[in-house]
């Protein structure tokens, strides 16, 4: 019995809810016979709140930031030497992300290799639509919010090496950098002041 309760500890254990810290991936993105680029994609993660932040070599930049709890999300934009924080809907995103909900995991092995000091598994995720995807992900941490990564809502694993081809036909390569736990500043997630706020459609009428 006192075996039992310790490998019950042991494996409770081993997965620990992410709640604050940051997560970073090395990105490669390629669109037909365009030339490769590459960045970071960094998810600073506290609480509710979720700030991602995609910087690629060619100086684009794209910041989300999302307040789960209060529902709303802000993409920071800057066209044309001016800052907006485009307000976006939550109840949008997470309707995308429905065709993701509902995935299994076939096939699982342990892929006896780390990423970012932690050990990782391999397996393919089904999705109800008959796609799949071969993910590697570890199981020793989980994310709180089932938003957090867009192709695998509610995930019980963090995903560490992952790639797929999005509705533009732009092929995307994330391979973890560092899982890092730790006190975040409230600062982070804040719209800095030099950034305008207007919705998404104000937003819309400037690109045309």
């Amino acid at each position: 019995m006192l075996l039992l309760l310790l490998l019950c500890g042991i494996r409770g254990d081993a997965q620990k809810p992410f709640t604050e810290g940051t997560i970073k991936y090395k990105v490669k993105l390629k669109a037909g016979d365009q030339k490769e680029l590459t960045g970071v994609y960094t998810f600073i993660i506290k609480g509710g709140e979720i700030r991602k932040e995609l910087k690629l070599n060619n100086g684009y930049q794209d910041i989300v930031l999302l307040d789960c709890g209060g529902g709303k999300v802000f993409s920071l934009q800057n066209r044309n030497g001016k800052k907006y924080a485009v307000q976006l809907s939550i109840n949008d995103m997470l309707k995308r992300q429905e065709r993701f909900n509902g995935y299994t995991i076939k096939n699982e092995e342990n892929n006896n290799k780390n990423f970012a000091g932690y050990a990782s598994y391999k397996g393919s995720i089904n999705y109800n639509d008959g796609s799949s995807n071969e993910v590697l992900y570890t199981k020793e941490w989980r994310p709180t919010q089932p938003i957090t990564f867009e192709r695998f809502p509610d995930a019980k694993f963090i995903p560490v090496l992952f790639s797929y081809k999005d509705e533009n036909n732009m092929e995307m390569e994330f391979e973890i950098e560092k899982i890092e736990p730790g006190p975040i500043e409230n600062a982070v997630f804040r719209i800095p002041p030099d950034y305008q706020m207007i919705s998404y459609s104000e937003y819309k009428q400037l690109s045309k």
